[in-house]
């Protein structure tokens, strides 16, 4: 009997040991493991806040597609100037649409960025900001409304206006897709183009030429490659020539 429940205790000895170890190796970071020191620093974060008299009014409206993002900062003693402000945008599906935007002072106190967030839907926002002494963030969860106008972008190529429909809305990658361009008083000889790409990546050449119909507008076809990262967000560049580029951006669907 003795030898029985010897053996079962150096069992379950093994058995917990071992899930431990497993736990250990397989720590996926949902849980910080310094929670304590974390909880810490967030509650001598917010006392510094409250005694520097912080304040951060922040938008309240978002939508798909290019946001104007600003937010305008103060402490007790006015508007916070020389702050590094940055905003992370982040999917609650997933990280793959996961982004970072630094914001520039444009007026004592304001800092704003364009926000491109390209999918509707619920999202995660953190503000961080540093001054000096002063260590602040805020953290919300907003909605992405869809875009009023959804599919039909525009854009300028120096002083010449530029308008850019895709159809279907929103574009789906590996299936043809229709580029419709308008370029109000174009005066160019030469057709526009689209190239399409995506940032910070090389993905070859993708053109798709364009023809002019009866109405003036500029129309063509082309596929969107898909991104084997899983990446959404997409750019299409439309020349003019002589006039110049303009850079859209958009997501795929899938």
């Amino acid at each position: 009997m003795k030898r029985l429940i010897g053996g079962l205790f150096a069992a379950f000895a093994l058995l917990t040991g071992a899930t431990i170890y497993i736990a250990h190796r397989s720590w996926d970071g949902l849980v910080d493991r310094r929670y304590t020191e974390a909880g810490a620093n967030e509650f001598a974060e917010r006392e510094a806040e409250s005694s520097a008299g912080f304040a951060a009014t922040l938008p309240d409206r978002y939508r798909a597609g290019e946001n104007r993002f600003r937010a305008v900062l103060s402490t007790s003693a006015g508007p916070l100037r020389g702050a590094r402000v940055t905003l992370d945008a982040m999917r609650i599906e997933g990280p793959r649409d996961d982004r970072s935007f630094s914001l520039r002072e444009e007026a004592p106190g304001a800092y704003a960025a364009d926000v491109f967030l390209p999918l509707p839907g619920q999202w995660i926002f953190s503000l961080s900001v540093d001054a000096d002494r002063l260590h602040a963030r805020r953290r919300w969860t907003a909605e992405a409304k869809p875009s009023d106008a959804a599919g039909v972008l525009r854009g300028a190529a120096g002083g010449q206006v530029v308008l850019l429909s895709i159809t279907p809305w929103p574009p789906r990658a590996m299936r043809e897709v229709d580029f419709t361009v308008s370029l109000p008083g174009y005066a160019g000889e030469a057709s526009p183009y689209v190239d399409l790409s995506m940032a910070g990546m090389e993905m070859g050449r993708n053109r798709v030429d364009l023809s002019r119909g009866a109405d003036g507008r500029y129309r063509g076809t082309g596929v969107i490659v898909r991104c084997p990262s899983g990446r959404r967000d997409r750019e299409a560049t439309v020349t003019a020539p002589g006039a110049g580029k303009a850079v859209f951006h958009f997501a795929v669907a899938d």
